[in-house]
């Protein structure tokens, strides 16, 4: 067959009846039928299949000019014939016993009748039912990259295994969502369930799945490119789901909207158990969207880490977001702190994380380029502009750390903004005018600005991160910056991870001091415990911080 697309022809041994929708498996490459026919100029059926491995492909569907079917992600598409080689799956039972249940040579032994020579093969039925055992207690399930693609008999899976309660099923077999609920129907222990990257058949019209999740509480959909529409018509069945993860799914809006009102009035119903929403790595761009989920009546916390979210509204009302406590906003593209601003009016929020947005990567600047206030910590700002958050970017903000920020704020404010009046002082800065009657007026005299930076200059430590294989070997990076004593080591470690590009995780921080006790001999401190302020080491002005990788686990 003459083609600009490679095809695979294969002699059929067995095969399998397929359908456009239907999952299947090749050489542990998984993927979905979305064509069945002939291809011209070829006779006989042939099956398109899109891949879920995006390397797997070798079109997007199309051959000789003709398309056929599409695919969700180009290149990832293949014709193959019908074959045996392409596997359709097995029962949730048969996967789990090909997987946890001990396949040592079948439990036999060898019998001889009487006195005879005659050899007859017995079963050891007590080491059979020990490795039934073995599957009816457990309680965590692990299914991910295999091939169950339904259910197996409802009274069999419920005797088999009673007590699962966190099942994994992602990137299965799966293709319809009556499956899934089929599969889930008898585990009425079931609360726990994953289905990240799987593909399936678009939902239509609202299901009534509640038979088989009306007992989840925590589902994960991560990467299944879902519809939020087909979200919506799945909610009903799952009354008392608190934990939803639905992340990197490329949603840039929440369901369709009418145009003859703003989207941020267009409140999201239902999902009235919702606790935790996970939305990360997404494509959100506007913050109205996000204002459509104000209403869930329970929601706590919030995650937007990794969209492309530039600037933040505050609550139209009272009851925008009245009980969400925790908001990431980790990685977006947050440029103004305007925004900051109107953060700190969710008087709800306790934990929010704003790491990696311009606002933060790029300090304030004014007027007094030449002290110490020509860069306002992007930190200190955060805090003093949020007044009702306890820990910022995952770290505690003390009662202290939290007088020092608004009294730097409110200094750097008050000359940075010498001269402009009142009105436009606030717009600039919303927070002022209340933090003055809290701590008082800055003085913004020229002697007092002059005797205020020198107190500051003392209270700032300057410290150089250095990136090290080890201790003792060469530097690969530095970076020199003035912080706080107050400082946490997380913090320290969340710095260090921005400059020298060392996950958090894999940080070891080391800095050497003389040792007491004997001349010329120095001492490795390690900054060990990650909520302890850096000044409780003892990490002084000029100190030299080592930044070692650890290796992954």
């Amino acid at each position: 067959m003459t083609s600009d697309v490679k095809m695979t022809e294969t002699i059929p041994q067995a095969q399998p009846q397929l359908s456009v929708g239907q999952r299947v498996e090749a050489e542990h490459f998984r993927g979905t039928v979305r064509y069945v026919g002939e291809v011209p100029p070829t006779k006989g059926d042939w099956i398109g299949v899109e891949w879920d491995d995006k390397e797997r492909g070798k079109h997007s569907g199309e051959h000789n000019g003709t398309k056929y079917f599409d695919c969700l992600f180009p290149g990832t598409g293949t014709f193959t014939r019908p074959s045996s080689k392409l596997n359709t799956g097995s029962t949730l039972l048969q996967v789990l016993r090909e997987r946890y249940v001990d396949d040592e040579p079948t439990v036999q032994t060898a019998l001889y009748l009487g006195n005879s020579n005659i050899e007859v093969e017995v079963y050891d039925f007590e080491r059979v039912k020990e490795r039934q055992r073995k599957l009816h207690l457990m309680d965590i399930v692990g299914l991910a990259n295999t091939n169950v693609a339904n259910a197996a008999d409802f009274e069999e899976t419920q005797k088999a295994c009673p007590d699962i309660r966190d099942l994994d099923l992602s990137s299965t077999l799966i293709a319809t969502w009556k499956d899934v609920a089929d599969i889930c129907a008898p585990l009425s222990k079931l609360d726990i369930l994953r289905l990240n990257r799987n593909r399936f058949q678009p939902l239509i019209e609202q299901p009534s799945l509640e038979y088989g999740f009306k007992n989840i509480r925590c589902l994960a959909m991560i990467r299944i490119y879902l519809t939020w529409d087909e979200v919506e018509l799945l909610e009903p069945s799952m009354p008392n789901l608190q934990i939803f993860q639905i992340g990197f799914n490329m949603y840039t809006e929440l369901g369709k909207t009418n145009e003859s009102s703003s989207a941020s009035s267009q409140k999201l119903k239902g999902f009235a158990n919702l606790e935790e929403l996970h939305l990360e790595g997404n494509l959100f761009e506007d913050w109205n969207q996000i204002l459509r989920l104000s209403r869930l009546p329970k929601l706590k916390s919030l995650d937007l880490s990794d969209n492309k979210i530039k600037s933040i509204i505050g609550p139209q009302d009272e009851d925008d977001f009245k009980l969400l406590t925790t908001l990431g906003l980790a990685n977006n593209l947050l440029n103004d702190w305007s925004s900051i601003d109107q953060l700190g009016k969710y008087a709800s929020l306790r934990n929010v994380w704003i790491g990696n947005n311009p606002i933060v990567d790029n300090p304030l600047q004014n007027q007094y380029s030449g002290d110490v206030f020509s860069g306002l910590d992007s930190r200190i700002s955060a805090i003093a502009r949020m007044p009702w958050i306890q820990q910022l970017n995952g770290s505690e903000i003390t009662k202290k750390v939290r007088i020092d920020a608004e009294l730097y704020y409110l200094k750097h404010v008050g000359l940075s903004t010498k001269g402009m009046d009142d009105a436009a002082v606030q717009a600039l800065h919303p927070r002022f005018e209340e933090l003055c009657q809290i701590h008082g007026p800055p003085d913004t005299s020229d002697e007092f600005r002059k005797a205020t930076s020198d107190v500051l200059k003392d209270r700032l430590i300057s410290i150089t991160l250095v990136s090290k294989a080890s201790i003792g070997g060469p530097a690969k990076a530095s970076f020199q910056r003035k912080v706080l004593g107050t400082m946490t080591v997380k913090s320290l470690k969340n710095l260090a991870q921005k400059l020298l590009r060392i996950p958090a995780l894999r940080q070891e921080l080391v800095f050497q001091m003389n040792d007491p006790d004997y001349e010329n001999i120095k001492v490795d401190v390690v900054l060990a415990d990650d909520i302890r302020q850096i000044s409780y080491y003892d990490v002084k002005d000029g100190e030299e911080i080592i930044v070692l990788g650890k290796a992954k686990a």
